[in-house]
């Protein structure tokens, strides 16, 4: 268990202590910094920061980044929402439109005020989505953007993890709801 700590404490403070990066200002309050990421005490932060944490403390939205062919297995994925013991909102859609397309730019806008409304992008991770470049820009927006970014596995697939993910130390996890939980608890804590 972790020592209590004060709502004015600065968040400096808990970094040095704790020996962790939490993306943040370090004169910011850690009461504030708590409130923004959807966690209820220092405990619960550094418990998802470590990717400890088995359920989600508050309602997350997550954008959902996948390649169109895993449709089948986004919709079940989408399906967790249902479970009351969980969560989660969905901001998300499926580009079949190349990037460089004359709809690009008009869609980009649209994805972008989608990923503005997560908290956290998860990444459903098949056997071609490393090699979609709207994948790759949708995670690279949700970094600019300051949202939490993890991956998800889908069942079945051995696709190489996607270039942006590694590139973020984004946590990834296998098929699992309670690996998934705490992937989307970490990403929440380590956002910026």
């Amino acid at each position: 268990m972790f020592r209590v700590k004060r709502s004015d404490t600065l968040v400096r403070t808990v970094e040095a202590t704790y020996g962790i990066n939490l993306n943040a200002r370090g004169d910011a309050l850690l009461g504030n910094l708590l409130a923004k990421r959807g966690f209820e005490s220092c405990s619960q932060l550094l418990q998802a920061y470590r990717g400890q944490l088995e359920y989600h403390p508050c309602k997350r939205r997550l954008f959902l980044s996948f390649h169109a062919e895993d449709r089948p297995q986004v919709q079940g994925f989408r399906l967790m929402a249902l479970n009351k013991s969980i969560s989660l909102d969905f901001y998300d859609a499926s580009v079949r439109v190349p990037i460089n397309s004359l709809n690009a730019t008009y869609i980009r806008s649209v994805i972008r005020a989608k990923i503005q409304q997560a908290s956290v992008l998860v990444c459903l991770i098949g056997n071609g989505t490393a090699w979609r470049d709207w994948v790759d820009w949708e995670i690279r927006q949700a970094q600019l953007f300051g949202k939490g970014i993890c991956g998800v596995r889908l069942k079945g697939s051995f696709g190489r993890t996607p270039p942006a993910l590694v590139e973020f130390q984004a946590p990834v996890a296998p098929w699992d709801l309670d690996e998934i939980t705490r992937v989307i608890e970490c990403a929440a804590a380590r956002r910026s």
